[in-house]
């Protein structure tokens, strides 16, 4: 249902849009869900894992400090391209976030603004569907930048990985889809411990991206019936609609 919402959604920005002057990047996201059926197998799509460090949780005041995304090919296969970019936020950034982050004022003084680093991180999603970690918050801060780039929020398919690991915590028998609440201890390096996923490089937007990815495959496997999901189910799940 979640996906054909999507879909809906996505025919009625297209037919908004088709009279209007839009540019290649913009055309490209625009067409992002046309190719994906919920009967597809999860492991025969692509997907694009991101992390953003911001300067903070505020989601009315902070602003992204980098961006990192890695991709997962067909059969879910690390690709060898990357994306990692620090931000210069153009605000302070505090000793708080700095001691968890460690991207001090110096390392971003010369960096480009997010507007400009997006535009090539658009050009790296592709139409490809998108994971991330606790997704509303990344997702947030993306969607501003593509509305002010384009006018409209990103088309691609979302996945949370923090909802797939609802089924990690609990379990739930007989349902297709994770109960109501976040359980206890849903922190991206607490459930790669628990999954015996190396926790390196913790708190860069690269690092956590590979982290992310590696909990996506991982529950994949052991939560969703690994090569035998569909996509569909894992929209149910953990769409981001």
């Amino acid at each position: 249902m979640q996906l054909a919402v999507a879909r809906l959604r996505n025919r009625l920005l297209q037919r908004r849009l088709r009279n209007q002057g839009i540019d290649s990047l913009a055309e490209r996201n625009i067409h992002a869900l046309d190719g994906l059926r919920g009967a597809y197998k999860a492991l025969s799509c692509r997907y694009v894992v991101v992390d953003l460090e911001t300067t903070g949780l505020s989601l009315a005041r902070d602003r992204v400090l980098s961006v990192g995304a890695v991709r997962l090919e067909q059969g879910g296969t690390l690709a060898e391209d990357f994306f990692y970019e620090l931000v210069n936020p153009g605000c302070r950034i505090s000793s708080e976030s700095q001691q968890i982050h460690g991207i001090a004022p110096e390392m971003v003084a010369d960096a480009r603004c997010f507007e400009e680093v997006f535009s090539d991180f658009l050009a790296y999603l592709g139409g490809d569907i998108l994971i991330a970690h606790h997704a509303k918050f990344d997702l947030h801060f993306l969607n501003l930048a593509m509305r002010k780039a384009h006018g409209f929020n990103l088309q691609n398919l979302v996945l949370d990985t923090e909802l797939m690991c609802r089924h990690h915590k609990v379990r739930p028998p007989m349902l297709p889809f994770a109960p109501m609440g976040i359980p206890a201890g849903m922190g991206l390096g607490k459930l790669a411990r628990e999954m015996g996923i190396r926790v390196g490089d913790r708190h860069t937007a690269i690092g956590d991206a590979v982290m992310t990815a590696e909990i996506f495959l991982k529950c994949l496997e052991n939560d969703f019936g690994g090569a035998k999901c569909s996509l569909g189910r894992l929209v149910w799940s953990a769409g981001i609609i």
